[in-house]
């Protein structure tokens, strides 16, 4: 790595800003607010020494220089050329000059001249591999820190672009989701969603693992079956949810992937995208409604789900309990899943929205006074209404709960 400084005033800084990329892959986007800007500013307009600022040389592209450190400084510069935005309205006069309030080019002339001839100490870096410069960019943040998924986005590698890919052009992150891009936030949540794929279901999500996931999958292939189902689930939900859902928030969202991953894998549902969304939409409308009951009346399952959201989100109990709930109220409303290995046994799952749709209950078809009638989780069958053998599909539309004394004895006829 090689290292030499120099000084520009500002009018370079701002004669050479189309040659200047101030967002290279590493680096977050703006974050600084008004006031932070205007602060700023005031500190040049006085001649108060400011940090330097740190310009990587390329050679490739439309641009000469990329910012490692500083972009947040020089969006205020060039922001404050433009007049964006004016000096804060509480700022003394200088030298009896006032500029309270006002835009650049508002400003007496020597205040002017003395902002465009203002220094700034540069330090171009030459000579540098990825890892050297991201490195430094980690070290040298210090006015706002970065927060988890800022960090991990200077992580160079194909794991990070297929992420941020996604993040930035799936219909689903742009157009439907009810959260804003802010600080990389879409990229997290869709990293957490190829970590799960990765393990095939709920896993911890933290950033721990997550860091992990960046540092060890630096040549992750876009093209492998974990990145294909990842696109495959984003496109589902895409049509399943074709516009802007406030029931996407961040939490929803993680749980809707598992859900829809899983059942993608394992029923007929890829050309019922608007039965899924719809049913979520009803789902959550459900919960907001039981939300208002008294505290005896309300549902147990939508309890446990709303206790399962207020636990972090990342947390892996927290996730799998949101699963087997969502997981039992979609076959319960779109009880004629179909199966897409055809298999002949109800699935975890389909017997537990079998339980719940029976509230326990055997449907005791022969009327048998030996009926258990009211079944315990481990005494209940679940049962083809049409038999597996005369052409009955393995769904919660067709089947029934019996206790294993009606079972036997229908098995026996």
């Amino acid at each position: 790595m090689k290292l030499s400084k120099e000084n520009w005033p500002v009018y370079s800084a701002d004669r050479r800003r189309a040659r200047i990329d101030p967002k290279p892959a590493y680096q977050r986007g703006p974050v600084w607010s008004q006031n932070h800007q205007q602060l700023f500013i005031d500190s040049v307009l006085r001649g108060f020494d400011i940090p330097k600022f740190y310009l990587r040389r390329v050679n490739e592209g439309p641009y000469d220089w990329e910012v490692i450190d500083g972009q947040q400084r020089l969006r205020a510069i060039w922001g404050f050329l433009r007049n964006e935005y004016p000096v804060s309205d509480d700022s003394d006069p200088i030298e009896k000059h006032g500029i309270a309030g006002k835009n650049f080019e508002d400003l007496q002339d020597q205040l002017v001249d003395s902002f465009l001839a203002y220094e700034l100490a540069i330090v171009t870096v030459e000579e540098a591999d990825d890892q050297e410069v991201e490195d430094m960019f980690l070290r040298l943040q210090n006015g706002m820190p970065l927060n988890s998924a800022e960090k991990r986005n200077a992580i160079s590698g194909s794991i990070r672009n297929f992420v941020h890919g996604l993040a930035e052009n799936n219909r689903l992150m742009t157009d439907s989701v009810a959260f804003a891009n802010s600080r990389y936030s879409h990229d997290e949540v869709i990293a957490q969603m190829v970590l799960i794929e990765m393990h095939r279901g709920p896993t911890s999500v933290r950033h721990t693992q997550l860091k992990e996931l960046y540092q060890n999958n630096r040549n992750f292939n876009e093209n492998s079956s974990v990145a294909n189902k990842v696109k495959r689930v984003l496109n589902f939900l895409g049509k399943a949810f074709p516009q802007k859902s406030p029931e996407l928030s961040k939490v929803n969202l993680l749980s809707l992937y598992t859900l829809a991953s899983e059942t993608l894998t394992k029923y007929s549902i890829a050309d019922r995208a608007n039965e899924f969304g719809n049913w979520f939409i009803g789902f959550e409308n459900r919960r907001r409604q039981d939300e208002d009951k008294p505290e005896d009346h309300r549902d147990e399952r939508m309890v446990s789900y709303q206790l399962a959201v207020l636990q972090q989100t990342a947390n892996l109990a927290s996730q799998e309990e949101r699963r087997r709930i969502l997981t039992e109220d979609l076959l319960t409303m779109i009880p004629d899943l179909i199966l897409l290995d055809d298999q002949r046994l109800f699935t975890h799952d389909q017997r537990a929205a079998i339980f719940r749709k029976a509230r326990g209950k055997c449907a005791n078809p022969g009327k048998s006074g030996d009926c258990l009638v009211e079944c315990g989780w481990n005494d209940i069958h679940a049962d083809h209404l049409v038999p597996y053998s005369k052409g009955g599909r393995t769904t919660v539309a067709n089947g029934q709960l019996l206790c294993r004394n009606c079972n036997l004895r229908k098995s026996n006829k």
